[in-house]
């Protein structure tokens, strides 16, 4: 039983992991799985501006939500609860909005914290004609808040 509950579970996780909320249909949380996909892919050649901390690069933001992730896969495993995680992280969410010409779509990662605190990180995906993302703007826009 516990291995079916774990096998069910993991296409939640899975989707929760590429930040997709479970309210977006499911065409939005396809953009947004491509689109956090592309961000994690090109981290390592992406610009940050704004609220960035010093020698902060975009892969350590990234890695401290795939710590969170991976946290939420192992207890799931285990068969135990995803309460009172370790990870300072309380929620992850990432929202895009198709631009009007359809050719553009602009994101943002959202990642709160525990007990209180957030970041914002702004990006633009590029869309074939099918909307799906297949490239990404090499700089972001990092915004934090209490």
């Amino acid at each position: 039983m516990r291995k079916s509950l774990i096998v069910l579970a993991l296409p939640f996780l899975f989707a929760a992991q590429a930040q997709a909320s479970a309210f977006d249909s499911l065409n939005d949380q396809k953009l947004q799985e491509q689109a956090y996909t592309l961000l994690e892919n090109n981290a390592d050649s992406i610009r940050m501006s704004g609220d960035v901390h010093d020698s902060e690069r975009l892969s350590d933001i990234l890695g401290k939500v795939r710590a969170y992730n991976d946290e939420i896969l192992k207890r799931l495993e285990e068969g135990r609860d995803i309460e009172n995680l370790e990870s300072p992280i309380s929620g992850v969410d990432t929202k895009c909005q198709i631009q009007q010409d359809e050719k553009t779509a602009d994101c943002t990662l959202f990642i709160s914290y525990r007990p209180m605190g957030e970041t914002g990180v702004q990006f633009t995906v590029l869309l074939d004609a099918q909307k799906n993302a297949v490239d990404i703007v090499r700089s972001v826009l990092v915004s934090r808040g209490d």
